[in-house]
């Protein structure tokens, strides 16, 4: 067995590293992280999580392709034709699609040359059968972003496949009463806090602008 070149110091801190280059919002909650490795992002019904997916989804189609794969709904589905019309995905048409794949699908779509750069799970129980499925997928595609959504107990993932994820994941965001705070490796000058509906974020804290 070929074993790989061991990097000096050199090496490593000459390396390239890609960056998405997040402005505004965006950047003051998750300032810019690399282009590449696992997000995992979880909260409970309501809280507003699959708002902030799309916006998340607009945000990094500006620079990079995006497919979105529901699981839990259909692209057809009233909520999801309306969240797309809400965030207003049309500015990024081009680089944004949206279709269900099962994960052998899934997996030879990424696998493809110029695919998607980043995909969106949503929801890795509906898609990875235990965590070592998610490991392998994770591995093959180890030069995407996958976006992978979970649900919440509390502020904890509900299930132990989520909570395997979560600790694995490079970017940790959990969502509640409109609020994505990033709990991950990259995090923006604010403190990792993004408000995903001013107006729902204010009516669950009793704040008010004015």
């Amino acid at each position: 067995m070929k074993l790989k070149k061991a990097l000096t110091v050199a090496n490593i801190v000459n390396q390239k590293i890609e960056r998405l280059p997040f402005e505004g919002e965006f950047y003051e909650a998750f300032s810019q992280p690399q282009n590449r490795g696992v997000w995992f992002v979880w909260g409970g019904s309501g809280s507003g999580k699959s708002t902030f997916i799309m916006q998340l989804a607009k945000e990094i189609a500006k620079h990079e392709s995006v497919h979105y794969n529901p699981l839990e709904e259909e692209t057809d589905d009233a909520e999801f034709i309306e969240r797309t019309e809400l965030v207003q995905m049309v500015d990024v048409e081009d680089k944004f699609k949206a279709q269900t794949y099962p994960m052998e699908e899934f997996d030879a779509f990424l696998s493809k040359q110029r695919s998607a750069k980043v995909g969106i799970i949503d929801s890795g129980v509906y898609f990875f059968k235990n965590f070592e499925e998610y490991l392998q997928f994770k591995r093959k595609h180890r030069n995407k972003i996958l976006i992978i959504t979970g649900h919440a107990q509390g502020s904890q993932p509900r299930s132990e496949l989520e909570k395997s994820i979560m600790y694995d994941a490079k970017m940790k965001i959990f969502v509640s009463g409109y609020l994505a705070s990033c709990k991950g490796r990259t995090i923006g000058p604010n403190g990792g806090q993004f408000i995903i509906w001013k107006e729902g974020y204010e009516k669950v804290n009793g704040t008010n602008s004015e």
